[in-house]
Parts: structure tokens; C-alpha cells; sequence
């Protein structure tokens, strides 16, 4: 209990320190997919909804992005034989630094700590039953964004891959997100 505790804790603190930086929200989408364990049979596909706080610290390249994000990973719902159905969420806290920035353009490279939490249910012809499934992990997030800057209010966000490594052989990755500025 006293490790989510921390991680609140410092999802609260950067969120509250926001307000004296200058910060905007994004909100958008992309793909995600999941693997449970090093065998490939365990992959898993779907769609994936990010709210995203960059908080730029001072007036320099480097900025702290706490994100939220909530998937669905609905690929295999369907299947006959194995269906399965399974939803995650993960909180993390980006370390981002501007690499390139010229006019309206940003090329930034990120990474920081996740937590990812994943629930749902595996039935099928092995399991007539279905099974809960409900795990955590913790892991390392990387990845790389563009941002085009139209105005101070609006600027849209593309993030053609993020990869999560973490314990337990779990990883996660997200491809093509596109965030809006939404404040």
C-alpha cells in the first residue's frame, strides 16, 4: 500500500506544481499492444484514450509530463474458442526533453516510471468458466514525440511509438497517438 501511496503522492505534488509553470493539457489516442508474458500467443491489441499535463520548468528545454492512460484491448473479445476481453491503466511520469525546436516545431524525447494495472476476463474451451484476470506492474516508459505549436492555446501532439519495459515480462506500447492541446 505504501508504494501506490507514493506514486499518488507524486502525480498530486507535479500536478499541483503545474500551476506555477507554464503547462498544457493534451487529451487524444492511439493503438495499443500488450504482451503478458515473452510467448507471442499472449498479444493483445486495441485502442487506448492519454491525458497528458507538460509542465516546462523554468524557461528551458526540460519538462515533466504526468500521463494517464486508459486501454482496451478488445482484439481477441470475439474468438470462438479462447475469447478474452481485458482493460488497462497506467499512470506514469515523463521526463521530456526539447531535442530539436525550431518555429512551431518540437522533436522531444522522453522517459520516465509507469505503473500499469490490468484487469478483464479470459474464457474459452479450456476455461468453460471465465477466469478473472488482475495484475499490476511496474516498468520504465521511452518515447519520442513532435509537436506542432500553432498558438499558445492550441498545439497538437503526435507520438508514433512509446514502450513500456517492465517486471514480470510485461511490456506495453502505444502506436500513433495523437493528442490535442485541450488547455
Amino acid at each position: 500500500m505504501g508504494k501506490y501511496f507514493k506514486i499518488v503522492m507524486l502525480f498530486i505534488l507535479f500536478t499541483v506544481i503545474s500551476k506555477e509553470s507554464k503547462a498544457q493539457v493534451y487529451l487524444g489516442g492511439g493503438g495499443v499492444i500488450s504482451q503478458f508474458s515473452s510467448a507471442a500467443l499472449e498479444e493483445y491489441r486495441g485502442i487506448g484514450a492519454i491525458v497528458q499535463r507538460q509542465i516546462y520548468l523554468k524557461d528551458s528545454r526540460l519538462s515533466l509530463t504526468p500521463t494517464l492512460q486508459g486501454s482496451w484491448l478488445t482484439d481477441k473479445q470475439y474468438n470462438e474458442n479462447f475469447s478474452e476481453f481485458y482493460t488497462s491503466v497506467s499512470v506514469g511520469v515523463h521526463l521530456n526533453y526539447d531535442l530539436l525546436s525550431f518555429n512551431k516545431f518540437r522533436f522531444t524525447p522522453f522517459a520516465g516510471p509507469s505503473f500499469v494495472w490490468v484487469t478483464g476476463t479470459d474464457a474459452g474451451v479450456l476455461a468453460p468458466v471465465p477466469q478473472a484476470v488482475n495484475f499490476y506492474r511496474f516498468g520504465l516508459e521511452v518515447g519520442a514525440s513532435m509537436t506542432y505549436i500553432h498558438s499558445e492555446k492550441f498545439s497538437v501532439k503526435l507520438i508514433p511509438l512509446t514502450y513500456t519495459f517492465s517486471n514480470k515480462d510485461f511490456v506495453q506500447g502505444n502506436v500513433f497517438s495523437l493528442l490535442f492541446q485541450i488547455m
